[in-house]
Order: structure tokens, then C-alpha cells, then sequence
């Protein structure tokens, strides 16, 4: 009986980029020191996945493994290094965001199927996966996370990207391919909205300054 699981690599290099995705944040929007920017890089990389693990009850999450958090420090370290370059180059940084965002959201998509969850509970899944470390992230630094304000297309792409995933695993393409082919469509769908600012609209328009709401009373 072949047994399957997700590729290790698959795993690592997620953790690897959401990582230095989340210390560029710590260092350059809320100005962290060392230690500050070591535990967002941490909770960046391996949130996402640790949420996925104890949804699907899988026991002990596989990101609490020395190298799965070496990684996370490995891309803090090299966003420390490079830190001063990322000014200059904010599209790309956003590219490999994208591309890590399109990894993560692949495999936890891939392991809620391993563990037998119907396919739309496995887009779901990828889609907390691919979002979880950033919106942790962001609860950690005091800041609304950025999926719920309107901004490029997150959740979107990735529910797009993961059900393609479902759709191509269940043929007999090769695994690495359909992994590729899903990674595209996520990055693809994401960058354009990024470059013609493409953005989701407020749920209910027409509410900004409305004079009849009034915030619930905390006991004041």
C-alpha cells in the first residue's frame, strides 16, 4: 500500500518564505527588535499549518519539528540580511508572498485529502492554511488582518487555486504538475489583482461615515 503524505520539501519551503514574508513586517512596519522579529517569522511560517494540523486532528503539528523551525529562523535571518535591499524591491517581495501563499494554500489542500475530508473541506482547509500564519501575524501586531479590508485577492485566489488542485489530483497528472498548474493560477490571479487593483468591495456599501452608528456601549 503506498502511503502519502505531503513532500517535505513542499512543507519546508512554505514555511521558509511565509517566514521572511512576516519578519519584512515586523522589521519595516512595526519596527520589532531581534526577538520581536524571530516570533513573527515563526508564527508567520508555521501558524497556517499548525491551524490545518489541529483542524484535522492530525496530533502533534508537524511545524513543531526543530526543522521546520530553523526554517522559519533561517528566513527571519535572511529578510534580516537582505532588509535593507527590500525597499527598493517591494514588487518582488510580493511575488514571492504570493508564491508562498500559493504553496501553503497547495499543501494543506493536499493533506485534508490525505486525510480522507470531503473536497470542498479541503479547499476550505487550504485556503486557513495558506491565510492562518498571516492573519496571526497581523492579531499578534495589532493590526486588522489584511484578507477581511478589501484588499488584493487572498482568499479568492487561493480558493480558486486549491480547487483546481482537487480537480487535477483526482486525474492521473502527475503530482508535481498539478502542483505547479495550481501554484500558477493562485500566483497569476493574485498578481493581477495586485498590478489593476482588483479588490473585493465593503459588504455593504455607502456605510462609511454613517451618523446612525453608534459603537455598543464596553461599560463606560
Amino acid at each position: 500500500m503506498i502511503i502519502r503524505a505531503v513532500p517535505i520539501w513542499l512543507d519546508l519551503v512554505c514555511v521558509g518564505f511565509g517566514a521572511f514574508q512576516g519578519a519584512l513586517f515586523a522589521i519595516f512596519y512595526k519596527r520589532f527588535d531581534l526577538v520581536g522579529v524571530i516570533s513573527v517569522a515563526i508564527i508567520t511560517g508555521l501558524g497556517g499549518g499548525i491551524l490545518r494540523d489541529l483542524l484535522l486532528s492530525a496530533g502533534r503539528p508537524v511545524g513543531m519539528q526543530d526543522k521546520y523551525i530553523l526554517t522559519a529562523i533561517g528566513g527571519a535571518a535572511l529578510a534580516l540580511i537582505i532588509g535593507r535591499w527590500y525597499r527598493k524591491s517591494s514588487g518582488i517581495i510580493v511575488f514571492l508572498d504570493s508564491i508562498a501563499m500559493a504553496l501553503f494554500a497547495i499543501a494543506g489542500t493536499y493533506k485534508a485529502l490525505i486525510y480522507d475530508t470531503s473536497d470542498l473541506v479541503a479547499v476550505i482547509l487550504g485556503i486557513i492554511t495558506a491565510v492562518g500564519g498571516g492573519v496571526l501575524r497581523d492579531i499578534v501586531c495589532r493590526v486588522t488582518p489584511q484578507i477581511f479590508t478589501g484588499g488584493p485577492l487572498y482568499a479568492t485566489a487561493t480558493a480558486i487555486g486549491a480547487t483546481i488542485f482537487v480537480f487535477l489530483e483526482r486525474t492521473d497528472l502527475n503530482f508535481n504538475l498539478a502542483v505547479a498548474f495550481s501554484v500558477a493560477a493562485i500566483v497569476l490571479i493574485h498578481m493581477t489583482s495586485v498590478r489593476f487593483r482588483i479588490h473585493l468591495k465593503p459588504a455593504i456599501s455607502g456605510l462609511d461615515g454613517a451618523d446612525d452608528f453608534e459603537e455598543p456601549n464596553r461599560g463606560r
